[in-house]
């Protein structure tokens, strides 16, 4: 995952704060709008299935994200307009008044919390790819990885739990997981394709990126995969627009919207949330 992912989540209480102080519903948001009639949105589209080129490197935007923000301005009775930014760019472009908003799998961060107004939408955290009908039955990240043959990114935090679960395994009198650590993702893709393992684990959205390439062979495993984190769209601080796509994304949380774009790329929507709950 790349450095912009690993920032820590925020508490549900804090985000409450940053919500009730924002401006009310009501407010003339749209004479906001940096162009009359579309929701701008900045967006570094170099992670997959998140945001990324149809063409590798140009095209039209697509991912999660993108069809997301698209599904937003829709809801808003707007048009559209992603405006590719790097990451290091993104707030910055916010704060300078370039876009409406930023839909581009961004952590919820204290940090970010303190310069922008933030809605949370997906929680996120690890997830286990196996073979297809998931012949090992792995359902969390507990007790049904005993025994099992895992692959991890070496030095990686997913790696890290499998340590720590295989050190519960074997302190309850289960068999312990065999983990086997590579450089690159590619080399656990590579792995579990070749049946050297039973399964890999990766970050989620990772998982989906994977299985997207590998559809007739790998799926992501269905079960408990707690989130710890969660991805939000920001707003600038205490912007009119912020009540307003709080309502819309609870709104296309509830109504299905959003759980058939994260089904479109291998998401789980049952990691779909809304101020800080998960639906």
């Amino acid at each position: 995952m790349k450095s912009k992912k690993s920032i820590i989540a925020v508490s549900v209480a804090t985000l409450a704060l940053v919500l009730g102080s924002v401006s009310p519903a009501n407010a003339d948001w749209k004479a906001d709008l940096v162009t009359s009639g579309t929701l701008t949105n900045c967006i570094d589209p170099e992670y997959p299935p998140m945001e990324y080129y149809s063409n590798g490197t140009s095209g039209k935007i697509i991912g999660f994200d993108a069809d997301s923000s698209a599904a937003l301005a829709k809801e808003l009775k707007l048009k559209i307009k992603q405006l590719a930014t790097s990451f290091d760019g993104l707030i910055p472009a916010l704060n300078a008044g370039r876009c409406d908003i930023v839909w581009t799998a961004l952590y919820l961060s204290n940090k970010r919390l303190a310069v922008a107004d933030g809605v949370p939408y997906l929680e996120t955290g690890a997830g286990v790819v196996v073979a297809k009908g998931n012949p090992k039955k792995i359902t969390d990240l507990s007790f049904s990885l005993c025994g099992k043959r895992m692959a991890a990114q070496g030095a990686s935090s997913n790696e890290g739990i499998l340590i720590a679960q295989n050190k519960v395994c074997l302190d309850t009198g289960k068999k312990g997981i065999a983990i086997s650590s590579y450089p690159k993702v590619s080399e656990t893709v590579g792995a579990l394709l070749n049946g050297k393992v039973d399964g890999l684990i990766e970050t989620d959205v990772g998982c989906g990126d994977i299985v997207s390439k590998n559809s007739k062979r790998l799926e992501v495993a269905k079960g408990y995969f707690l989130g710890d984190v969660q991805f939000a769209a920001y707003m600038n601080k205490g912007a009119a627009l912020t009540p307003v796509v709080q309502k819309a994304v609870e709104k296309l949380i509830s109504n299905g919207t959003l759980a058939k774009i994260a089904k479109r790329y291998n998401l789980d929507p049952e990691k779909l949330t809304s101020v800080g709950a998960p639906i």
